[in-house]
């Protein structure tokens, strides 16, 4: 496989491919061949999303240019549903890239991580910036099953944050009642305290629903344009949760360390999960 072949690409039903991404704000004044630069990454980033065609992609990060990047990229299939952090919706973004050919598009709505979260952009628990979840009600329009995806990005520097919003996730997914599957840059890892609290809300780590020897080599998400340390800390990651009407099985997972035309599409690993709904 070269740095611009698929690490999972297209896949037939019933199986469903989804995809998560901090695609990192562009930061100003960077010389163009920096690493981070996004007028560099930009065109990486196309060539990842357009040849992996996920039916599910969740973004974090995302500020209004990126996301129409992306709307160009994936095209007209697939329908975008990122919503930013303040109060009014702006500044970077959290969100969905739905292909419509796959998946029926209901109910979105935006919550913030905090104490009220009806107040899209309040902080709260020591968190220097608004963190939120966007909840999109699907229908898988192969097997009929209804499911919530939920994409979110936690924030990286309060301990206490991290865990009352797991808290608060597992009850809105919980309150919500539907199958379930969460991507997001969940800035602790597989074994945090906040990650526990997931596990006891129900929502498994695809990593860990696949044999052994189907489980490709871990590596730590977060690999600031780097090749990335091996059993590095999985900040981003793809869970599920099963309901009364559908459970889940998970064929594939992958963390890719593709650069398309040698360039590192972010500095977060993108992170992919094939998953099946099935019935009881």
């Amino acid at each position: 496989m070269t740095s611009d072949d698929p690490v999972v690409g297209p896949v037939g039903p019933p199986a469903l491919h989804c995809m998560t991404l901090n695609v990192r704000r562009p930061v100003p004044h960077l010389r163009r061949a920096h690493p981070d630069a996004w007028p560099r990454r930009a065109p990486a980033i196309a060539t990842l999303v357009r040849s992996e065609a996920p039916h599910l992609l969740a973004v974090q990060e995302a500020v209004p240019e990126q996301v129409q990047h992306l709307r160009t990229a994936l095209g007209s299939r697939w329908h975008a549903s990122v919503s930013g952090r303040g109060p009014s919706g702006g500044a970077e973004g959290v969100g969905f890239f739905v292909d419509r050919d796959r998946l029926r598009v209901g109910d979105t709505r935006t919550i913030a991580l905090a104490r009220h979260p009806e107040r899209v952009g309040s902080r709260d628990w020591g968190a220097p910036f608004p963190r939120i979840a966007v909840l999109t009600e699907l229908e898988d329009r192969v097997t009929g099953v209804r499911f919530l995806a939920v994409a979110t990005h936690v924030d990286p520097f309060s301990p206490l944050a991290q865990v009352r919003s797991a808290r608060l996730f597992g009850e809105v997914v919980h309150g919500v009642g539907l199958p379930t599957v969460a991507m997001a840059d969940w800035n602790a890892g597989a074994g945090s305290a906040s990650a526990r609290i997931l596990t006891a809300a129900g929502l498994r780590d695809t990593w860990d629903l696949v044999p052994d020897e189907d489980r490709p080599s871990s590596a730590g998400t977060y690999a600031n344009y780097r090749t990335p340390k091996p059993q590095g800390a999985r900040l981003d990651r793809i869970l599920v949760r099963e309901g009364r009407d559908a459970r889940v099985a998970v064929d594939r997972v992958a963390i890719s360390t593709r650069r398309p035309a040698d360039v590192w599409p972010s500095d977060h690993l993108p992170v992919h999960a094939v998953i099946r709904w099935e019935a009881p």
